[in-house]
């Protein structure tokens, strides 16, 4: 063994080391640009999950864009109101109120909606909607192979034994990614709404009532005796199909009950109602005759 050689060896490798250090030291130094403290505080309050909601490819370079003006201390859906009050108060700027929403699925189909034809490739709603447009035969409805689910960063999505995606009011954070991943949300398959929404409707289809009917057995069929009914004048057919009035809303259940396809669910933020559980049930929802009661 050379201990010469491995000795020069050593001392070239330290060398080398050094003179890269100093370099890297001098870099540094140079090229530091300053960092705003205020950026850290509101990267830090930002939920760090990263979704992209905000139309920004990192919380951190949100708090960037907020500090700098560039974005408003309510962008971020995901942290709701008590983030944008936070991140208000370390900017120095006025409150922002926003509207909480959650994401809701307009469609009973699943196993209730018709096949066409048998899917046997990748399993992705995106590719099988490439394929003279999905294998079921409403298409408005959701063709089952969970790429909401996968592309939700909030864990608030699964899908059931019916095949459809049924969310967790309780952990969606209305983030909105799931509309854009689902091929059908530009349709309105998967919808933005108000948090305390009471009700969805669990239908989407706007072709002829005879056609939907034989594509689903839970379609709208725009018999308009929700209309009818609701005693605060909150629902009303449009385009021959159900359609919610968040506004005047008060969630009785008068329309829930009285749909003969069931296909209206209660939903949302609501004491006394458990939205994953009574999604598919309709009028059959245990907590029905409570909430009528105490509307």
């Amino acid at each position: 063994m050379d201990l010469v050689l491995i000795a020069k060896a050593i001392g070239a490798l330290s060398l080398i080391g050094l003179i890269t250090s100093s370099i890297l030291s001098t870099a540094a130094k140079r090229f530091h640009v300053e960092v705003d403290v205020r950026v850290s505080e509101v990267a830090a309050a930002l939920p760090g999950s990263n979704c992209g909601a905000c139309g920004r490819p990192s919380c951190f370079a949100v708090a960037e864009g907020m500090v700098a003006g560039e974005i408003e201390p309510n962008a971020c859906v995901a942290g709701g109101q008590s983030v944008a009050d936070e991140i208000a108060a370390i900017l120095g700027a006025a409150t922002c109120e926003m509207a909480s929403v959650i994401c809701a699925r307009n469609c009973g189909g699943g196993a209730n909606a018709t096949r066409v034809y048998e899917y046997a490739g990748v399993p992705s709603c995106a590719a099988a909607n490439r394929l003279a447009g999905g294998p079921i035969g409403c298409a408005y409805g959701c063709i089952g192979f969970g790429d909401c689910e996968r592309a939700c960063p909030f864990d608030a999505i699964a899908m059931d034994e019916r095949g459809l995606p049924v969310i967790d009011p309780a952990k969606c954070t209305g983030c909105g990614i799931c509309v854009r991943e689902c091929p059908r949300g530009q349709i309105q398959l998967l919808t933005l709404v108000p948090e305390a929404a009471p009700i969805v409707v669990r239908c989407n289809a706007h072709d002829k009532v005879k056609d939907r009917r034989g594509n689903c057995s839970m379609a709208c069929i725009a018999c308009k005796k929700c209309e009818r009914e609701c005693p605060h004048d909150a629902i009303h057919v449009v385009d021959m199909l159900a359609v919610v009035d968040y506004e005047k809303c008060t969630g009785c259940g008068t329309c829930v009950e009285v749909c003969p396809q069931k296909c209206i669910d209660f939903y949302g933020h609501r004491p006394g109602v458990d939205a994953v559980a009574a999604d598919g049930r309709g009028p059959d929802t245990p907590e029905v005759a409570s909430v009528s009661e105490g509307a």
